[in-house]
């Protein structure tokens, strides 16, 4: 009875001792993984570091010409649009620390911008902001009137090829806005697809039924009312929806904007959540494939590392407000003074005020 205890207490020490040694390999892989984890987060931030754009940019008269030109004192980032330059200087702008501008759009087949935003990234505030530009909004220069939607191609087609193309679009958005866009970001529609299906897909609450057959475009949509999850191809669908068959509802292209608006922010709202992380190399592997743009590779390392460390960040979206509608050629005019109190609210990068004299929109 005596050995059967001391056999008893045996096993007992050393199960417990096994579980010890066990229980102090755990915290010592898990403490050499956080170890690692900060080496890694560690190296990439010293590998990266924030975007170098002037602290300082001339902001011209745009009253003569068909762009308003910043002409940045260090790094030019403006695009090149090929028309005169006036000489007069208003003012010297003095840039907002840390404070980054992007020009967002979508190609269709025919090298239309389908969808067009500008937006800024405030890292300090940890505050970001997007305003989705109209298809037909009222572009003025002093040799045509232009839509952005054909700045793309216009640019692209005169030969300046992609480049030319980005810097007709980015100088239409300088005329609205009073500042060149820093940082382009191009993509096409199969980017979005593959986005939202490695997501697993988006919530969203579709109005009414959908149903639209293009046959030229080979565009199929039909999604029924109600709130669900849709796949990428759906959620383009959603997207892009505007016209409908005879006996169904199509749609303004202001409600086609807030559509865009809500997959945009349903998408983002689950790249935030924690189980994307795995997904990382996915998305890398998409943005590899479909994106063009100018950030260098550090820069778009760092542009993570701040989106990652963010669990506060707001995100805020707008539509470029208008006057009104102008019937022939159809163009939406934008109204001047509310386009400034939203630039100067949201995405202007300087550290004063945007004026109506630093952009050139009709009344």
């Amino acid at each position: 009875m005596t050995e059967f205890r001391k056999g008893v207490i045996f096993l007992k020490n050393f199960s417990a001792k096994k579980f010890m040694i066990s229980c102090g390999i755990t915290v010592g892989v898990l403490m050499a993984v956080m170890a690692v984890g900060v080496a890694v987060y560690a190296g990439i931030q010293a590998m990266t570091r924030p975007p170098s754009i002037p602290t300082h940019v001339e902001i011209r008269n745009p009253s003569t010409s068909g762009a308003n030109i910043n002409t940045q004192t260090s790094n030019n980032i403006s695009g090149n649009t090929n028309e005169d330059i006036p000489p007069q200087i208003l003012a010297v702008m003095e840039r907002k620390p840390l404070f980054f501008t992007f020009l967002l759009f979508a190609l269709d087949s025919g090298n239309n911008a389908d969808v067009i935003i500008v937006g800024a990234y405030d890292t300090v505030a940890e505050e970001a902001f997007v305003i989705s530009i109209p298809r037909d909004t009222f572009i003025e220069t002093n040799r045509r009137l232009r839509k952005p939607v054909a700045a793309y191609a216009v640019g692209r087609s005169g030969g300046g090829g992609h480049e030319g193309g980005v810097a007709m679009l980015k100088a239409d958005m300088q005329t609205l806005f009073g500042f060149t866009p820093d940082f382009y970001l191009q993509t096409d529609y199969e980017a979005f697809v593959r986005m939202v299906d490695a997501v697993d897909g988006v919530e969203i609450n579709v109005p009414f039924h959908m149903r639209y057959d293009d046959p030229i475009d080979n565009l199929r949509i039909n999604i029924p009312a109600g709130t669900q999850v849709l796949n990428g191809r759906q959620a383009l669908h959603f997207a892009r929806f505007r016209n409908a068959n005879p006996g169904f509802r199509a749609i303004t292209d202001y409600q086609r904007i807030e559509n865009q608006q809500q997959i945009i922010r349903a998408l983002f709202d689950e790249l935030m959540t924690p189980r994307t992380i795995a997904r990382i190399p996915e998305f890398i592997r998409i943005y590899g494939e479909h994106v063009n743009t100018n950030l260098t590779y550090r820069e778009k390392l760092w542009f993570g590392t701040q989106f990652v460390g963010s669990e506060d960040m707001t995100v805020s979206m707008y539509t470029l407000p208008m006057a009104y509608t102008r019937r022939e050629g159809w163009y939406e005019v934008p109204d001047r003074e509310k386009v400034l109190e939203l630039v100067n609210r949201t995405i202007n990068p300087f550290t004063r005020d945007i004026t109506a004299e630093m952009v050139r929109i009709s009344q």
